[in-house]
């Protein structure tokens, strides 16, 4: 079970971060799925094995671009503000901020972690 924190953190992310964060939770089990379909060989394999490289930067890439905006977004809404918010109050983009920084880190190192392991299976099945 999720803590309320990160519930909160899809409740309330605005359309775009919530397709950014379904994208990014889908790609865990998804390259799993195309590790095994590389580990596999036969027509496809070459592509499904690019696809896990290629996770490698996207993941992380999308984590930090998101949140990135995410911090600009929230930056510039606190400077417009006529009041100076409280702590309680900004902790939820922060909250945000930090799961889309988290969740493109766990994609790519996963992807790392498949893409040894494709090339680890394929070097010993050259060998036998």
């Amino acid at each position: 079970m999720l803590s309320p924190a990160l519930e909160g953190v899809f409740a309330n992310a605005a359309a775009p971060q919530k397709a950014a964060l379904i994208l990014l939770v889908a790609t865990l089990p998804g390259m799993l799925i195309a590790a095994t379909l590389a580990v596999r060989g036969g027509r496809g394999a070459e592509a499904w094995r690019r696809t896990v490289a290629d996770l490698r930067t996207a993941g992380p890439a999308v984590g930090l671009l998101v949140a990135s905006l995410n911090g600009f977004h929230m930056g510039e809404t606190i400077a417009r503000l006529p009041f100076d918010p409280t702590l309680k109050q900004v902790a939820p983009g922060i909250f945000e901020i930090s799961v889309f920084v988290s969740l493109g880190a766990a994609v790519g190192l996963l992807a790392q972690v498949a893409h040894t392991a494709i090339g680890l299976l394929a070097r010993r099945r050259q060998t036998l």
